[in-house]
């Protein structure tokens, strides 16, 4: 720990966000508060495309590979809201934090592919600016993993998925992106905030096929179940 750091944490104390315990920043979880968050089991296999119960929530997946840490309940669906949709940043390194072990634990299993570079879902210029951020960016920075913020575009100013149903946001997405690659990579993991159907990160997919991307994943912090279930 660096002198500015021990001098933050003394003038600023840096707290959990769950339990409000005084914590070394950056961290925003305690060890005990780290733990206890509910995370997805790999069940042998980093690609949780593999798992019965996580495919069939998705529509024909396009991508090779589905990575993510929980499902979408609380307390990380209370982060996720309030990062997006009331700018709430302070829950950018609980998320981080959360994100590392679990890419510790599928980095431990015997399928993990490293991706050479990672890809937000993009946000449409009018949104982020109205916004200020791409959450997707921010959650996924700083990981030790190339970020390419550039080779995806989206052209059209689509509605919010999260208020379509199903049939809706096929056609919603479709054509809402366009893909020019910087470099020609061959393993891409396309990294957003939570997965549903899969329509978005489908379309994406398709496009960074076409321009050459031989294998595609899809990183995620939640899985959201339509039923519930979880």
């Amino acid at each position: 720990m660096n002198f500015y750091n021990k001098l933050l944490n003394w003038v600023l104390p840096n707290l959990c966000v769950s339990c409000r315990e005084q914590l070394l920043a950056p961290a925003k979880l305690c060890r005990f508060c780290l733990s206890d968050i509910e995370r997805i089991a790999f069940k042998d296999s980093a690609n949780l495309l593999h798992h019965p119960d996580i495919y069939k929530l998705l529509k024909s997946p396009q991508f090779d590979c589905l990575f993510a840490v929980t499902w979408y309940q609380p307390p990380s669906s209370f982060w996720l809201k309030g990062l997006k949709f009331n700018k709430q940043l302070i829950y950018i390194n609980a998320l981080r934090q959360l994100i590392k072990q679990q890419l510790k634990e599928a980095s431990n299993q015997k399928n993990w592919q490293h991706p050479e570079v990672i890809m937000p879902v993009p946000l449409h210029w009018f949104r982020y600016f109205r916004r200020g951020f791409n959450q997707s960016e921010e959650i996924w920075r700083n990981l030790n993993i190339p970020i390419d913020t550039q080779s995806l575009i989206r052209v059209k100013n689509t509605k919010a998925q999260s208020e379509l149903n199903k049939r809706q946001r096929k056609s919603n997405i479709k054509g809402a992106f366009s893909c020019n690659l910087i470099q020609p990579y061959q393993h891409v993991a396309i990294v957003d905030d939570i997965i549903t159907t899969g329509n978005t990160v489908n379309e994406l997919t398709q496009l960074l096929k076409k321009a050459g991307v031989k294998h595609v994943s899809v990183w995620v912090v939640a899985i959201s179940d339509p039923l519930n279930k979880h």
